[in-house]
């Protein structure tokens, strides 16, 4: 854009009419003419730049937002030019202009490289832009996730801005041996200083690219359980069930034992229920799933299933199994407290009882032999009279 505002400068200044000092002498000689001159070079400037910007906004619904962007800079950058040149004229400074101008003459292999560089900036812009709106057309497809997408998104930037750079640097003769040197013994320190950075940073691809877990999903890892609210290169943001925002590390989640309850379309919920010990287990396994199969969280295939586990101190303890569909947090409580109360109301309506634990305290004997034949409980206390 400097290049082009002084090329545009120089044809300004190039084609300037011979009549102009003249028109200084007779017209913009006295303080107050000049200062008139330059309010109204200002109004028109203002009315230039409003006019433009109007014209930019059609082009931005007619032609696209890239084309109206470039026709407005264009413009404003003539704009700009002829107010520059304006004053200069007004204010009788135009060898100001000449000797600026006559610093920044250039020849034509620089002039080259300038436009090369230029063309070379805006076609890198224009690449990150089609680049990015394929990724987010990729996206609305479900091809990628929200996770992909944005890793997509800086690593297709760095690529294209790293390429337009090495190409930039080869236009204008710098070695690019040193560079490439210097920035493998920068790689190096950082490999070794930031070791856990960089392990989470590959974490990060390996999740990108195994695809265990999605945005909205419910995992466990190391004892967290939560909803998956965002997953970045370093971090997977988890909100558990109390409302709490969790950030573990990625390698964290790749070492660890990793627990996807939304990954299959159904969960089983296990209901454990005790019954006395003198109650017919058949009958007790018929009421518990009579009592659950209808209820309305519960699937019907597979149907509920009850199936006595151990023996525990006071009871027999049964486990009911039922599944639910769609597996949320906020499913799997209401599935266990509907399960609970069909179980307590069906029990009381059989007559089977749900027995709690209790312990029987015996007093200890009064007398029991000692050695050398001493009977402690018929000995006086020595507090005794």
């Amino acid at each position: 854009m400097a290049w082009f505002a002084s090329v545009l400068l120089v044809v300004v200044f190039s084609l300037r009419p011979s009549p102009i000092p003249e028109l200084q002498r007779t017209y913009l000689d006295s303080p107050g003419v000049r200062l008139l001159a330059t309010v109204l070079l200002v109004a028109l400037l203002l009315v230039g730049i409003g006019v433009a910007s109007r014209v930019r906004d059609l082009a931005r619904r007619r032609r696209g937002r890239q084309i109206a962007e470039a026709s407005y800079v264009f413009v404003l950058g003539g704009l700009v030019t002829g107010g520059v040149y304006g004053f200069s004229v007004i204010w009788r400074v135009t060898y100001v202009l000449e000797y600026t101008l006559s610093a920044m003459m250039i020849d034509r292999w620089l002039a080259a490289q300038q436009l090369v560089t230029l063309a070379i900036a805006l076609s890198a812009y224009l690449a990150m832009r089609f680049v990015n709106r394929s990724i987010d057309k990729l996206a609305q497809t479900r091809a990628l996730t929200k996770h992909q997408s944005e890793v997509a998104y800086h690593v297709s930037d760095v690529a294209i801005v790293a390429f337009a750079a090495t190409v930039l640097l080869t236009l204008w003769g710098i070695d690019l041996t040193n560079i490439f040197i210097g920035a493998g013994a920068i790689t190096a320190v950082v490999a070794l200083t930031a070791r856990e950075t960089l392990t989470a940073m590959l974490a990060g691809f390996i999740l990108l690219f195994s695809r265990p877990f999605y945005v909205g999903d419910w995992i466990e890892v190391n004892e967290t359980t939560g909803i998956v609210t965002d997953v970045t290169i370093f971090t997977t943001k988890i909100q558990t069930f109390d409302d709490k925002h969790v950030l573990v590390p990625n390698d964290e989640v790749t070492d660890s034992q990793l627990v996807n309850y939304s990954q299959n379309d159904q969960l089983r919920v296990d209901v454990e229920v005790g019954i006395d010990y003198d109650t017919d287990i058949d009958r007790a396994r018929s009421v518990v799933v009579d009592a659950t199969e209808d209820l309305e969280p519960v699937k019907n295939a597979p149907n509920p299933q009850v199936i006595a586990t151990e023996f525990g101190e006071s009871a027999i303890l049964l486990e009911c199994r039922v599944w639910i569909a769609d597996p949320t947090m906020r499913r799997r409580l209401q599935a266990q407290s509907d399960v609970i109360e069909a179980i307590t109301t069906a029990f009381d309506r059989e007559g089977i009882d749900i027995p709690y634990p209790h312990r029987v305290h015996a007093p200890r004997e009064e007398s029991f032999p000692v050695d050398g034949g001493i009977d402690r409980g018929s000995a006086v206390s020595p507090l005794e009279d």
